[in-house]
């Protein structure tokens, strides 16, 4: 068995990760203020809210979401009809 050295002169390249460029934080000038809600008032929020949610869900419903382009229906027609003028061609050939 011979054995053969290979020669690796492929020096290890230094990563290139950028140096950490760490900034100065600075402190809000404001601080959120919360609101606060009574019972009755928090319940007729939400009760909008949610029936502005579920009148939007009723007017994207389903079927209207999954309708068939027009263009489909014109060119299945099309289709069908060149369909039925080839046959009706070929069975008035076979008549004669």
């Amino acid at each position: 068995m011979f054995m053969v050295s290979v020669n690796n002169n492929i020096a290890p390249r230094p990563m290139n990760n950028p140096e950490l460029n760490i900034g100065v934080i600075s402190a809000p000038d404001k601080f959120y203020k919360p609101v606060l809600y009574s019972d009755a008032e928090a319940s007729q929020k939400f009760k909008a809210l949610n029936r502005d949610v579920y009148s939007m869900q009723k007017k994207m419903s389903f079927e209207k979401t999954k309708d068939t382009p027009k263009s489909v229906f014109w060119i299945l027609g099309s289709g069908i009809l060149a369909a039925l003028a080839i046959a009706l061609k070929i069975t008035l050939k076979k008549k004669s």
